[in-house]
């Protein structure tokens, strides 16, 4: 199912947007600031509110960029990843096909990551166990089963001297199960823009490539954890 295989990075860019869930002892008056908008975001995506979420964070950009970066490393790296996890298929081509291989995907990857996370959103909309259940359903309930195993913290934000621009960081942490020891701890950091109206955004992963090798090393043991080769 998930040759989906094929997709294992994709969802693992998924669960690094989606985990960013959380209680925080933020708490500002002033909407037009970056923590502001970064409680309002975390607040949102916990309560499920997609108006919250899209007014406070550029889902689809982040979701961009951190593909074209995490495909970046995955190409420049590929011979790195077969020798560390020569079990996994995926990883043995070299540069060139890889890179050949993500320009061909990338549309459709992205299609998949928008539609997993609608679908994370509304999770009524989910049939369970189906048997034609498609990629991005599948990401989709997983994330659902994991997600809950982790939490988020949000430890600084940080403004620019212009005031247009700002960086948060926001600590993840999972539980003792299995699933909380896929990532145990990671930190994203996180670029915030201010909006013509004064409210912050948040529309990038700043760190992609600090949280790479821990996300595909979350993603291999969750595979074998799964029994999916």
């Amino acid at each position: 199912m998930f040759a989906k295989k094929n997709h294992r990075l994709i969802a693992g860019i998924l669960l690094l947007v989606l985990v960013m869930i959380g209680v925080s002892g933020y708490r500002y008056e002033s909407k037009r600031t970056p923590e502001y908008a970064m409680q309002a975001l975390m607040t949102g995506i916990a309560e499920r509110d997609e108006k919250a979420i899209a007014r406070y964070a550029d889902i689809d950009a982040i979701a961009a960029s951190a593909y074209d970066e995490s495909t970046a490393i995955l190409a420049r790296d590929i011979e790195k990843l077969h020798a560390m996890y020569p079990q996994d298929w995926f990883f043995c081509h070299d540069t060139t096909f890889m890179e050949h291989y993500i320009a061909e995907r990338r549309t459709q990857d992205l299609e998949l990551m928008q539609r997993a996370w609608s679908l994370f959103l509304q999770p009524d909309a989910i049939v369970p166990n189906a048997d034609d259940m498609d990629d991005a359903a599948f990401v989709a309930k997983e994330a659902q089963d994991i997600v809950p195993h982790y939490k988020a913290e949000l430890l600084t934000v940080t403004p620019e001297k212009d005031g247009a621009q700002a960086s948060a960081l926001v600590e993840i942490t999972g539980d003792s199960s299995a699933y909380g020891q896929l990532v145990p701890k990671m930190q994203l950091k996180l670029t915030l823009l201010r909006q013509p109206d004064g409210q912050y955004r948040v529309v990038r992963i700043a760190n992609v490539a600090e949280n790479f090798a821990p996300v595909v090393k979350g993603i291999e043991d969750y595979c074998t954890m799964k029994g999916i080769r």
